[in-house]
């Protein structure tokens, strides 16, 4: 089961809500933008209630499963095939949601994202954003972010 933050989740983490108690901000924190639960379980080795957290987290709507929001993801990216080699616009749109998930929407990295206007922009911004998920989120998921950018650019 692959997991991701909720809405309510990452304003738990970046908006310093502070609601839950120290282990289950943990496990927020460490469910990032998503992972399988075996992947959190290596993660967190040694949360003896790793799954009846995990439950509580989910019941109480601070994280999702990935399979119910996959459906809706995938229905739209059927329906907006990208034109020519490079999508900057979609390319853009990716980074700017993996890094609302990761590090919010007031990050510096964050705005600079979104007002590139051109691929030349967005190649000099990007590290920025790399950067950023780096130091906040983790070294992961920072390359996982640039593997999806390639991905999308054609390489």
């Amino acid at each position: 089961m692959q997991l991701s933050r909720t809405l309510k989740g990452q304003e738990e983490i970046f908006n310093l809500g502070h609601t839950l108690r120290p282990r289950h901000r943990q496990i927020l924190f460490s469910v990032g933008n998503g992972i399988s639960f075996g992947e959190l379980r290596s993660k967190l080795p040694n949360c003896a209630e790793l799954e009846t957290m995990v439950n509580e987290l989910l019941q109480n709507g601070f994280i999702q499963s990935l399979r119910n929001r996959a459906a809706g993801h995938a229905a739209a990216a059927v329906s907006t095939p990208a034109p020519g080699p490079v999508n900057l616009m979609e390319v853009q749109t990716y980074v700017l949601e993996f890094m609302a998930g990761l590090v919010g929407t007031q990050s510096p990295a964050y705005k600079q994202m979104c007002a590139v206007q051109d691929v030349a922009g967005f190649n000099a911004v990007l590290p920025v954003c790399r950067k950023v998920i780096a130091a906040v989120a983790s070294p992961h998921q920072a390359a996982e972010m640039e593997a999806g950018v390639a991905q999308r650019m054609g390489g």
